[in-house]
Protein backbone atom coordinates (compact mmCIF):
# COMPACT_ATOMS: atom_id res chain seq x y z
CA UNK A 1 0.00 0.00 0.00
CA UNK A 2 1.17 3.68 -0.71
CA UNK A 3 1.93 5.83 2.40
CA UNK A 4 0.01 9.01 1.59
CA UNK A 5 1.75 11.14 4.23
CA UNK A 6 5.16 10.17 2.96
CA UNK A 7 4.12 11.02 -0.61
CA UNK A 8 2.85 14.44 0.49
CA UNK A 9 6.14 15.27 2.30
CA UNK A 10 8.05 14.35 -0.84
CA UNK A 11 5.78 16.47 -3.05
CA UNK A 12 6.03 19.49 -0.66
CA UNK A 13 9.66 19.75 -1.58
CA UNK A 14 8.65 20.61 -5.16
CA UNK A 15 5.14 22.05 -4.77
CA UNK A 16 3.15 24.05 -2.36
CA UNK A 17 1.48 22.22 0.42
CA UNK A 18 -2.01 22.47 -1.08
CA UNK A 19 -0.80 21.41 -4.48
CA UNK A 20 1.29 18.67 -2.97
CA UNK A 21 -1.71 17.35 -1.05
CA UNK A 22 -3.90 17.52 -4.12
CA UNK A 23 -1.33 15.80 -6.30
CA UNK A 24 -0.70 13.26 -3.56
CA UNK A 25 -4.43 12.63 -3.21
CA UNK A 26 -4.77 12.28 -6.95
CA UNK A 27 -1.88 9.85 -7.06
CA UNK A 28 -3.35 8.01 -4.12
CA UNK A 29 -6.71 7.68 -5.82
CA UNK A 30 -5.04 6.55 -9.06
CA UNK A 31 -2.88 4.13 -7.18
CA UNK A 32 -5.84 2.90 -5.20
CA UNK A 33 -7.90 2.41 -8.38
CA UNK A 34 -5.02 0.60 -10.06
CA UNK A 35 -4.51 -1.52 -7.01
CA UNK A 36 -8.18 -2.42 -6.86
CA UNK A 37 -8.21 -3.39 -10.55
CA UNK A 38 -5.11 -5.53 -10.05
CA UNK A 39 -6.68 -6.97 -6.94
CA UNK A 40 -9.89 -7.75 -8.84
CA UNK A 41 -7.90 -9.29 -11.68
CA UNK A 42 -5.95 -11.32 -9.17
CA UNK A 43 -9.16 -12.37 -7.45
CA UNK A 44 -10.68 -13.28 -10.85
CA UNK A 45 -7.61 -15.30 -11.67
CA UNK A 46 -7.76 -16.97 -8.30
CA UNK A 47 -11.49 -17.64 -8.83
CA UNK A 48 -10.80 -19.16 -12.25
CA UNK A 49 -8.06 -21.28 -10.77
CA UNK A 50 -10.39 -22.25 -7.96
CA UNK A 51 -13.13 -23.19 -10.43
CA UNK A 52 -10.60 -25.16 -12.47
CA UNK A 53 -9.39 -26.82 -9.31
CA UNK A 54 -12.98 -27.60 -8.28
CA UNK A 55 -13.69 -29.00 -11.79
CA UNK A 56 -10.55 -31.13 -11.70
CA UNK A 57 -11.39 -32.24 -8.20
CA UNK A 58 -14.93 -33.12 -9.35
CA UNK A 59 -13.50 -35.07 -12.32
CA UNK A 60 -11.01 -36.81 -10.08
CA UNK A 61 -13.81 -37.52 -7.63
CA UNK A 62 -15.95 -38.98 -10.44
CA UNK A 63 -12.97 -41.00 -11.65
CA UNK A 64 -12.28 -42.11 -8.11
CA UNK A 65 -15.99 -43.00 -7.64
CA UNK A 66 -15.97 -44.94 -10.95
CA UNK A 67 -12.75 -46.71 -9.99
CA UNK A 68 -14.21 -47.42 -6.55
CA UNK A 69 -17.32 -48.92 -8.29
CA UNK A 70 -15.11 -51.06 -10.48
CA UNK A 71 -13.05 -52.10 -7.48
CA UNK A 72 -16.24 -52.95 -5.63
CA UNK A 73 -17.46 -55.03 -8.54
CA UNK A 74 -14.03 -56.66 -8.89
CA UNK A 75 -14.03 -57.44 -5.19
CA UNK A 76 -17.51 -58.99 -5.57
CA UNK A 77 -16.22 -61.02 -8.55
CA UNK A 78 -13.19 -62.10 -6.57
CA UNK A 79 -15.46 -63.10 -3.71
CA UNK A 80 -17.62 -65.17 -6.14
CA UNK A 81 -14.53 -66.70 -7.73
CA UNK A 82 -13.14 -67.41 -4.27
CA UNK A 83 -16.42 -69.11 -3.39
CA UNK A 84 -16.31 -71.22 -6.57
CA UNK A 85 -12.65 -72.02 -5.96
CA UNK A 86 -13.53 -73.08 -2.43
CA UNK A 87 -16.30 -75.33 -3.78
CA UNK A 88 -13.95 -76.69 -6.49
CA UNK A 89 -11.28 -77.38 -3.87
CA UNK A 90 -13.85 -79.21 -1.78
CA UNK A 91 -14.94 -81.20 -4.86
CA UNK A 92 -11.31 -81.96 -5.68
CA UNK A 93 -10.73 -83.07 -2.12
CA UNK A 94 -13.77 -85.36 -2.38
CA UNK A 95 -12.60 -86.69 -5.79
CA UNK A 96 -9.12 -87.20 -4.34
CA UNK A 97 -10.67 -89.21 -1.53
CA UNK A 98 -12.59 -91.32 -4.04
CA UNK A 99 -9.44 -91.74 -6.16
CA UNK A 100 -7.54 -92.81 -3.09
CA UNK A 101 -10.21 -95.39 -2.33
CA UNK A 102 -10.23 -96.50 -6.00
CA UNK A 103 -6.44 -96.84 -5.96
CA UNK A 104 -6.72 -98.96 -2.85
CA UNK A 105 -9.31 -101.11 -4.65
CA UNK A 106 -7.06 -101.37 -7.72
CA UNK A 107 -4.14 -102.37 -5.54
CA UNK A 108 -6.28 -105.12 -4.01
CA UNK A 109 -7.46 -106.21 -7.48
CA UNK A 110 -3.84 -106.17 -8.71
CA UNK A 111 -2.85 -108.37 -5.80
CA UNK A 112 -5.64 -110.82 -6.67
CA UNK A 113 -4.62 -110.69 -10.35
CA UNK A 114 -1.03 -111.50 -9.44
CA UNK A 115 -2.23 -114.46 -7.44
CA UNK A 116 -4.49 -115.56 -10.33
CA UNK A 117 -1.57 -115.20 -12.79
CA UNK A 118 0.55 -117.36 -10.53
CA UNK A 119 -2.20 -120.01 -10.52
CA UNK A 120 -2.56 -119.74 -14.30
CA UNK A 121 1.19 -120.09 -14.76
CA UNK A 122 1.05 -123.27 -12.72
CA UNK A 123 -1.84 -124.49 -14.87
CA UNK A 124 0.06 -123.56 -18.06
CA UNK A 125 3.08 -125.45 -16.82
CA UNK A 126 0.84 -128.49 -16.26
CA UNK A 127 -0.67 -127.97 -19.72
CA UNK A 128 2.81 -127.83 -21.21
CA UNK A 129 3.54 -131.18 -19.61
CA UNK A 130 0.25 -132.56 -20.95
CA UNK A 131 1.02 -131.15 -24.41
CA UNK A 132 4.39 -132.85 -24.36
CA UNK A 133 2.70 -136.13 -23.38
CA UNK A 134 0.07 -135.61 -26.11
CA UNK A 135 2.80 -134.86 -28.64
CA UNK A 136 4.47 -138.15 -27.81
CA UNK A 137 1.10 -139.92 -28.07
CA UNK A 138 0.38 -138.18 -31.40
CA UNK A 139 3.76 -139.24 -32.79
CA UNK A 140 3.02 -142.81 -31.74
CA UNK A 141 -0.45 -142.55 -33.31
CA UNK A 142 1.03 -141.10 -36.52
CA UNK A 143 3.43 -143.98 -36.72
CA UNK A 144 0.55 -146.39 -36.22
CA UNK A 145 -1.52 -144.57 -38.84
CA UNK A 146 1.38 -144.66 -41.28
CA UNK A 147 1.66 -148.40 -40.79
CA UNK A 148 -2.09 -148.78 -41.30
CA UNK A 149 -1.93 -146.52 -44.37
CA UNK A 150 0.78 -148.65 -45.91
CA UNK A 151 -1.25 -151.75 -45.13
CA UNK A 152 -4.46 -150.33 -46.59
CA UNK A 153 -2.57 -148.91 -49.58
CA UNK A 154 -1.41 -152.40 -50.39
CA UNK A 155 -4.94 -153.75 -49.89
CA UNK A 156 -6.43 -150.92 -52.02
CA UNK A 157 -3.90 -151.51 -54.78
CA UNK A 158 -4.85 -155.15 -54.80
CA UNK A 159 -8.55 -154.24 -54.78
CA UNK A 160 -8.04 -151.77 -57.63
CA UNK A 161 -6.34 -154.45 -59.69
CA UNK A 162 -9.22 -156.76 -58.97
CA UNK A 163 -11.78 -154.03 -59.79
CA UNK A 164 -9.96 -153.23 -63.04
CA UNK A 165 -10.19 -156.84 -64.06
CA UNK A 166 -13.88 -156.91 -63.15
CA UNK A 167 -14.44 -153.58 -64.96
CA UNK A 168 -12.91 -154.90 -68.15
CA UNK A 169 -15.07 -157.97 -67.89
CA UNK A 170 -18.32 -156.13 -67.09
CA UNK A 171 -17.63 -153.31 -69.59
CA UNK A 172 -17.57 -155.84 -72.32
CA UNK A 173 -20.81 -157.32 -71.03
CA UNK A 174 -22.40 -153.86 -70.73
CA UNK A 175 -21.30 -152.89 -74.24
CA UNK A 176 -22.85 -156.07 -75.56
CA UNK A 177 -26.04 -155.39 -73.59
CA UNK A 178 -26.12 -151.77 -74.83
CA UNK A 179 -25.81 -152.97 -78.38
CA UNK A 180 -28.64 -155.42 -77.81
CA UNK A 181 -30.84 -152.78 -76.19
CA UNK A 182 -29.98 -150.28 -78.93
CA UNK A 183 -30.83 -152.84 -81.54
CA UNK A 184 -34.11 -153.61 -79.78
CA UNK A 185 -34.95 -149.88 -79.52
CA UNK A 186 -34.15 -149.46 -83.19
CA UNK A 187 -36.33 -152.42 -84.03
CA UNK A 188 -39.20 -151.01 -81.93
CA UNK A 189 -38.73 -147.58 -83.56
CA UNK A 190 -38.66 -149.00 -87.04
CA UNK A 191 -41.74 -151.11 -86.32
CA UNK A 192 -43.63 -148.02 -85.09
CA UNK A 193 -42.52 -146.01 -88.12
CA UNK A 194 -43.42 -148.82 -90.55
CA UNK A 195 -46.92 -148.92 -89.13
CA UNK A 196 -47.13 -145.11 -89.34
CA UNK A 197 -46.17 -145.03 -93.02
CA UNK A 198 -49.25 -147.15 -93.82
CA UNK A 199 -51.77 -145.52 -91.48
CA UNK A 200 -50.83 -141.80 -91.51
CA UNK A 201 -52.05 -140.88 -95.05
CA UNK A 202 -55.67 -141.74 -94.15
CA UNK A 203 -55.41 -140.19 -90.67
CA UNK A 204 -53.90 -136.95 -92.01
CA UNK A 205 -56.60 -136.69 -94.68
CA UNK A 206 -59.31 -137.29 -92.08
CA UNK A 207 -57.96 -135.01 -89.34
CA UNK A 208 -56.12 -132.26 -91.22
CA UNK A 209 -57.27 -132.39 -94.86
CA UNK A 210 -53.79 -133.35 -96.05
CA UNK A 211 -53.49 -135.35 -99.30
CA UNK A 212 -50.22 -137.30 -99.12
CA UNK A 213 -48.38 -137.30 -102.45
CA UNK A 214 -46.44 -140.45 -103.14
CA UNK A 215 -45.44 -142.32 -99.99
CA UNK A 216 -44.01 -141.58 -96.57
CA UNK A 217 -40.45 -142.84 -95.90
CA UNK A 218 -37.24 -142.48 -93.91
CA UNK A 219 -34.61 -140.19 -95.34
CA UNK A 220 -32.07 -137.40 -94.95
CA UNK A 221 -32.43 -133.66 -95.50
CA UNK A 222 -29.35 -131.61 -96.53
CA UNK A 223 -29.22 -127.86 -95.81
CA UNK A 224 -27.27 -125.17 -97.69
CA UNK A 225 -24.21 -125.71 -95.45
CA UNK A 226 -24.15 -129.43 -96.20
CA UNK A 227 -25.49 -130.55 -92.81
CA UNK A 228 -27.43 -133.81 -92.99
CA UNK A 229 -30.52 -134.36 -90.81
CA UNK A 230 -31.98 -137.87 -90.40
CA UNK A 231 -35.79 -137.73 -90.70
CA UNK A 232 -37.86 -140.68 -89.45
CA UNK A 233 -41.02 -139.72 -91.36
CA UNK A 234 -40.60 -137.65 -94.54
CA UNK A 235 -43.05 -136.98 -97.34
CA UNK A 236 -44.92 -134.50 -99.50
CA UNK A 237 -48.57 -133.46 -99.12
CA UNK A 238 -51.06 -131.02 -100.55
CA UNK A 239 -53.87 -129.06 -98.86
CA UNK A 240 -56.15 -126.57 -100.60
CA UNK A 241 -53.73 -126.36 -103.49
CA UNK A 242 -50.71 -125.67 -101.23
CA UNK A 243 -47.68 -127.98 -101.23
CA UNK A 244 -46.00 -128.74 -97.90
CA UNK A 245 -43.52 -131.21 -96.43
CA UNK A 246 -44.40 -133.74 -93.73
CA UNK A 247 -41.65 -133.95 -91.07
CA UNK A 248 -42.13 -136.62 -88.41
CA UNK A 249 -40.38 -138.56 -85.69
CA UNK A 250 -41.21 -141.63 -83.61
CA UNK A 251 -40.77 -141.99 -79.84
CA UNK A 252 -41.63 -145.07 -77.80
CA UNK A 253 -42.61 -142.81 -74.88
CA UNK A 254 -43.16 -139.11 -75.57
CA UNK A 255 -42.27 -136.32 -73.07
CA UNK A 256 -42.26 -132.53 -73.18
CA UNK A 257 -38.47 -132.59 -73.38
CA UNK A 258 -38.65 -134.82 -76.47
CA UNK A 259 -41.08 -132.37 -78.09
CA UNK A 260 -38.76 -129.42 -77.38
CA UNK A 261 -35.79 -131.39 -78.71
CA UNK A 262 -37.71 -132.30 -81.92
CA UNK A 263 -38.68 -128.65 -82.50
CA UNK A 264 -35.16 -127.37 -81.82
CA UNK A 265 -33.05 -130.02 -83.58
CA UNK A 266 -35.26 -131.08 -86.48
CA UNK A 267 -38.21 -128.83 -87.15
CA UNK A 268 -36.48 -125.42 -87.13
CA UNK A 269 -33.49 -126.43 -89.30
CA UNK A 270 -35.75 -128.31 -91.77
CA UNK A 271 -38.11 -125.32 -92.08
CA UNK A 272 -35.16 -123.42 -93.60
CA UNK A 273 -34.85 -126.19 -96.19
CA UNK A 274 -38.47 -126.99 -97.03
CA UNK A 275 -40.31 -123.81 -96.06
CA UNK A 276 -43.85 -124.87 -95.15
CA UNK A 277 -43.80 -128.07 -93.07
CA UNK A 278 -46.32 -130.17 -91.15
CA UNK A 279 -44.73 -131.69 -87.99
CA UNK A 280 -45.84 -135.10 -86.63
CA UNK A 281 -44.72 -137.30 -83.73
CA UNK A 282 -45.91 -140.90 -83.38
CA UNK A 283 -45.63 -142.70 -80.04
CA UNK A 284 -46.88 -145.60 -77.96
CA UNK A 285 -47.52 -143.51 -74.80
CA UNK A 286 -46.81 -140.11 -73.18
CA UNK A 287 -45.01 -139.54 -69.88
CA UNK A 288 -47.83 -137.35 -68.46
CA UNK A 289 -51.44 -136.40 -69.33
CA UNK A 290 -50.58 -132.89 -70.55
CA UNK A 291 -47.91 -133.88 -73.07
CA UNK A 292 -50.36 -134.07 -75.98
CA UNK A 293 -51.76 -130.59 -75.19
CA UNK A 294 -48.20 -129.26 -74.96
CA UNK A 295 -47.45 -130.71 -78.42
CA UNK A 296 -50.54 -129.01 -79.92
CA UNK A 297 -49.41 -125.69 -78.42
CA UNK A 298 -46.09 -126.17 -80.26
CA UNK A 299 -47.97 -126.93 -83.51
CA UNK A 300 -47.03 -130.64 -83.53
CA UNK A 301 -49.60 -133.33 -84.34
CA UNK A 302 -49.44 -136.47 -82.15
CA UNK A 303 -50.60 -139.96 -83.18
CA UNK A 304 -50.54 -143.10 -81.03
CA UNK A 305 -49.66 -146.61 -82.19
CA UNK A 306 -53.19 -147.76 -81.34
CA UNK A 307 -54.51 -145.23 -83.91
CA UNK A 308 -52.88 -147.36 -86.59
Amino acid sequence: MINLEQVIRQLEEAFETAQAEKIALTLYELTQSLYERQLIQHIDALSAQLRLFEQRMAERFDTLAEQTQRNTEAIAGLEEQTRRNTEAIAALAEQTQRNTEAIAGLEEQTRRNIEAIARHEAILERHSELIAENSRAIRALQESIEQMRQHFTERIDALERSMEAMRRHFTQRIDDLAKQVGGLATTVGYTLENEAYKALPALLLRDHGLQVIGRLKRGYAIDAEGNAYEVNILGEAQRNGQRLTIIGESKAQLSKQEIDRFVRRKLRPLQRIYGTVFPIIVTHMTTSPDVERYAREKGVAVYYSYDF
